[in-house]
């Protein structure tokens, strides 16, 4: 079964009538293998609503959205929906062949028209042109010519240059009419500048707009774990309590404040928490321990708080192990060698050779890296990948604020 099914069941929600799932797959490379993201949130109103996004982009001719508040899983679930996407939209459409893009500020560091442009004919004919126009003509050419749709998802753009993009996006729909479709995503106090992208770029409004949800109930959080373990085990019926306390699951829900990015990332590393210290059931007494190891907390009326909440921003696009290793570190003081039992468990010794070597090699190469130190009485912590504000603001002296993280940790650099 596709990703699209799996995950979003969208067969049940799309609108033709002679709908039908083409279920021959494409030809892979067979020493490729392919990372299957987890499931983000499974429920009726979201699996309907990607279902509606399905329908207009396979069709062409398409610029949706995709709206939440800070940390709501806009840029997990824009992930989720390009593996899916990449594996098989073509399924659901009468064209011959798809091309998935996927753009964020890394990948488009200093953006202008052009630079946007040239980035998407890099992607599909592997070639620069001299000028923006010539992509525009060869981009018509290709896609009316060999009956092929292009979809791109722009994800984390932000203030003007999210206006920018928005413009010379809608400026591609006109020329590439039914042949290119967008998802775009976005804050939700973003709108405004959303509204005048659109309209500079010629476009009133939106194809159509998801809005992820906030909060979720206590029986959606049940259902959304029940779900994703099902999801992971790939069996039909799963008992999420076979896995995670009735009181673990309702203590994970109230200090997340039912926000999914919050819960899910509360209960996946109470999970391998629980595991490493060799348990079968994660209890709330799990929970409590991993959410006062590192508060998931958006509230800012404390500076402490606040600081907390922009180091785990950073540390969240980090691939899994590496943001594992940095959260230990902002535990206790370890050597790659307790880091790599702690992230591996027992090893026989040709593979603890190999992750521990690895590990230091990582620890290593934080020297080249922007780090900030921080040195409290449990030892030695490093924090990195911060961009250069955010690294300024850590590192300000005593002298120059008044409370918060300076007060209780000494920096250096």
């Amino acid at each position: 079964m596709n990703l699209l099914e799996k995950v979003f069941k969208i067969s049940q929600y799309l609108k033709d009538g002679d709908h039908y799932v083409r279920e021959q797959e494409f030809q892979q490379d067979p020493w490729t293998m392919k990372y299957v993201p987890e499931l983000y949130i499974s429920s009726e109103k979201v699996n309907s609503q990607i279902a509606n996004l399905v329908q207009h982009l396979k069709s062409g001719n398409a610029l949706c959205s995709i709206v939440g508040g800070q940390k709501s899983g806009k840029s997990y679930l824009m992930h989720i929906l390009r593996d899916g996407l990449e594996e098989d939209l073509w399924k659901y459409t009468d064209y011959d062949k798809v091309h998935v893009l996927f753009f964020n500020p890394e990948k488009l560091e200093e953006y202008s028209l052009t630079n946007y442009y040239m980035a998407i004919a890099g992607e599909v004919f592997s070639k620069h042109y001299a000028r923006y126009e010539e992509v525009i003509v060869e981009l018509k050419r290709y896609l009316e010519g060999n009956n092929v749709l292009l979809v791109i998802l722009l994800d984390n753009f932000r203030s003007e240059t999210l206006s920018f993009i928005l413009r010379d996006t809608a400026k591609l729909l006109k020329p590439l009419k039914n042949h290119f479709s967008c998802i775009i995503s976005n804050h939700i106090v973003e709108v405004k500048l959303c509204s005048n992208g659109l309209a500079n770029g010629g476009i009133k409004h939106f194809s159509y707009t998801i809005r992820i949800p906030e909060v979720l109930s206590l029986e959606e959080a049940k259902c959304l774990i029940q779900k994703r373990l099902s999801y992971a085990l790939n069996q039909t019926i799963v008992n999420e309590t076979d896995f995670f306390s009735e009181r673990a699951i309702e203590t994970a829900w109230i200090e997340s404040q039912g926000k999914p990015w919050q819960l899910i990332s509360l209960l996946e590393d109470s999970y391998t928490y629980s595991k490493n210290q060799g348990l079968k059931l994660v209890s709330h007494n799990d929970v409590i321990t991993v959410s006062k190891m590192f508060d998931r907390s958006t509230n800012q009326d404390g500076v402490e708080d606040h600081d907390t909440f922009a180091i785990q921003q950073a540390l969240n696009n980090f691939p899994y192990r590496e943001r594992q290793v940095c959260e230990y570190l902002m535990q206790k003081d370890a050597s790659a060698k307790e880091i790599t039992i702690y992230l591996y468990g027992e090893l026989p010794s040709s593979d603890y050779r190999s992750k521990y070597m690895g590990t230091k090699s990582f620890l290593k190469r934080l020297k080249d890296k922007n780090v900030v130190v921080v040195k409290d009485q449990s030892g030695r912590s490093l924090i990195f990948g911060l961009n250069p504000k955010m690294r300024a603001m850590f590192t300000q002296g005593n002298d120059k604020r008044e409370s918060g993280i300076t007060d209780k940790f000494q920096m250096s650099t």
